[in-house]
């Protein structure tokens, strides 16, 4: 018979009082991340050159981070896929000119940031994610929305870790750009 007790849970879990909101505030595009630190499942530091571009969003813009498990049985195989949908409102050039690039690029590390404050970091695995689904629309009517929309996609062999501070606290020798 097999020993599972390596992969047994260590921890009960408890509700807490309710103080969470959904949706994304911002996402940070890296150009050059050399290594990171992580302790007890959080992200310490993120060390490279270059710069983290920020991507401001709106608040209840549509914009969301899903982390999808992906565990086969029949394969013997875990891996996790991280998904951001970043809405941009108003179809204007600077972004269609940043999306381009996105979608050419085969190694996006982001961090990106929750509207609870909490910043999440995708594309540490597998030489980082990449633009896998985007679109822009005009809408049809005048209340309709007039946007950019893209996934940012990442694979990786553990789930995705939050920074244990603030990115400007964690980041070293990246300069952010806002």
């Amino acid at each position: 018979m097999s020993d599972y007790s390596s992969c047994v849970s260590t921890a009960s879990y408890n509700l807490s009082c309710l103080s969470s909101v959904g949706g994304l505030r911002r996402a940070f595009l890296f150009t050059n991340v050399t290594g990171i630190t992580e302790t007890a499942g959080e992200i310490t530091s993120i060390d490279g050159s270059g710069s983290a571009y920020t991507f401001e969003l709106r608040k209840n813009g549509g914009s969301s981070l899903t982390e999808t498990i992906n565990n086969s049985l029949e394969n013997g195989t875990l891996y996790y896929q991280q998904d951001a949908v970043l809405v941009f409102h108003k179809l204007d050039t600077a972004i269609r000119n940043q999306i381009k690039l996105l979608a050419q690029n085969r190694g996006i590390k982001v961090a990106i940031e929750d509207n609870n404050g909490s910043i999440f970091f995708m594309g540490e695995d597998f030489d980082g994610g990449y633009l896998s689904a985007g679109s822009a629309a005009t809408g049809v009517s005048f209340g309709d929305s007039s946007q950019y929309s893209i996934t940012l996609s990442a694979f990786s062999t553990d789930p995705m870790m939050k920074l244990d501070d603030t990115l400007a606290n964690v980041v070293s020798g990246i300069t952010i750009v806002a």
